[in-house]
């Protein structure tokens, strides 16, 4: 593993924990879409220290690895389901989120039951990514609609989703072309790029933060 990542995944795991702190912090805002944010940090907290655990600690096999980092993905997904559902608080788009939702969690689960090598198989992260991809622009739509009577820049939601498809929709050809990736370059170039994805977790989580920042505002004035 290069230095690159392994730098990466140190400094990230510290901003993900600040982002934790500070999501417990707010948890009681009145926000109903805020209310158990913190659940998100957690599972990437959970899939840092999985990596560490498993990569510096060796206290696990790299295959029993993968497979947790996917599981949480699939926890990471089953949130974002229920968050959006909150936020839009729309019966149609509800409806919609949910269809592609269980879509996206049966065709995942079938991917990670069916994944028989040591290799982590990211076409679950990339498919999960997708879905996530989706849900923010069900929220943009709404948003774009409601834009004359609210300065969005204030509001914590537009941060949110601003770093969710900030984050899935760049990594996910990294997560796609994973064996094309490998391929092609030699293992230290290709961990160094599939470092990207990481620092793009670790940006997602600083506008997490600026949403924080956003709803202690609010909560002030």
């Amino acid at each position: 593993m290069s230095k690159l990542n392994n730098i990466v995944i140190w400094g990230g795991t510290f901003v993900v924990l600040i982002s934790f702190i500070m999501a417990v912090y707010i948890s009681k805002n009145n926000r109903v879409y805020m209310k158990g944010f913190f659940f998100c940090p957690l599972v990437s907290l959970l899939v840092s220290t999985n990596s560490i655990s498993s990569r510096f600690l060796f206290l696990y096999s790299t295959e029993i690895n993968f497979r947790i980092q996917s599981i949480l993905h699939l926890c990471d997904l089953l949130f974002w389901g229920i968050f959006f559902i909150k936020l839009l608080d729309d019966n149609r788009e509800s409806r919609r989120i949910i269809i592609l939702f269980t879509l996206t969690l049966l065709v995942s689960s079938y991917l990670l039951y069916f994944n028989n090598t040591i290799n982590p198989n990211l076409h679950i992260h990339a498919l999960v990514n997708l879905c996530k991809t989706i849900f923010s622009i069900l929220f943009y739509n709404k948003l774009f609609k409601d834009l004359p009577y609210q300065n969005i820049l204030l509001e914590p939601s537009f941060w949110i989703v601003t770093g969710l498809i900030f984050y899935s929709t760049l990594s996910l050809p990294f997560y796609a072309l994973n064996s094309y990736i490998k391929e092609q370059f030699i293992s230290t170039i290709s961990y160094n790029i599939f470092s990207i994805s990481n620092i793009l977790i670790i940006i997602m989580h600083l506008f997490f933060i600026k949403a924080y920042l956003c709803t202690i505002h609010l909560h002030k004035a």
